[in-house]
């Protein structure tokens, strides 16, 4: 399965974007395309990643694009068989209902942040209730990565996973994904390294009992531990 993401400054360029993102991936179509932050940025160039922040370092957004216009963009992808599925990231409830209103081709995925310290049951709940997949792009809580770049507390080190893990013999970030598993998310955790890859995918050999589940949900702290406030100067999710 092939997934790519609209980037920032590319919400004025969709069709363009989504040409170059195959070219690069030597594909035809995609199976799913994401919006990847619910914010239009000065455009940078079709194929790039980069922020534009102005001379105070604040995030330079578009204000003359706007979100629903980005959607239908990407919903034309897929009448032209450029994309089969197309799916929002990081949007939060009101985000999510108002594309769900505007939407002739509903999102088949949100992709967020989520892990035992924020487990944003409400958005889950809210995106599974209208038909809507949840996916966690930080299932682990970004580990180490995040506490480098953002200087966040990972819940690998929380007593409560590593007690669990010694109960079923696993390591605590095997038992937070067969927690996000067990929520019916989508658990996409990423690492270098071969053996951690392999560890990840075993994962299908246990199942937390309904008690163990209902101890992780108490570990819930609604942190958020990719912020992107750090680079860009301005909280988007304030």
């Amino acid at each position: 399965m092939a997934f790519f993401q609209l980037w920032n400054s590319d919400h004025g360029h969709v069709l363009e974007a989504c040409k170059d993102s195959l070219k690069k991936l030597q594909l035809d179509y995609l199976d799913l395309y994401l919006v990847h932050f619910p914010v239009a940025t000065k455009h940078t160039g079709v194929g790039t990643t980069s922020s534009a922040v102005d001379d105070e370092g604040v995030l330079e957004i578009d204000t003359t694009i706007s979100l629903e216009a980005t959607w239908h963009d990407m919903e034309d992808l897929v009448s032209k068989g450029l994309a089969r599925s197309i799916g929002i990231s990081n949007y939060d409830i009101f985000l999510t209902r108002d594309c769900l209103a505007y939407s002739k081709i509903k999102p088949a995925v949100n992709q967020i942040e989520t892990h035992p310290y924020f487990q944003r049951e409400s958005l889950v709940k809210f995106c599974k209730k209208h038909g809507v997949s949840v996916t966690a792009h930080t299932p682990l809580g970004g580990s180490a990565a995040n506490t480098e770049w953002f200087g966040s507390v990972s819940c690998l080190d929380d007593d409560v996973l590593k007690g669990l893990a010694a109960k079923y013999k696993k390591t605590p970030a095997q038992i937070a994904l067969r927690w996000g598993i067990q929520r019916d998310t989508v658990v996409i955790p990423k690492s270098s390294k071969v053996e951690r890859l392999k560890e990840n995918f075993e994962v299908s050999d246990f199942e937390l009992t309904k008690e163990d589940m209902e101890l992780i949900k108490g570990m819930d702290r609604k942190y958020r531990t990719n912020q992107p406030a750090n680079f860009w100067g301005v909280d988007l999710y304030a």
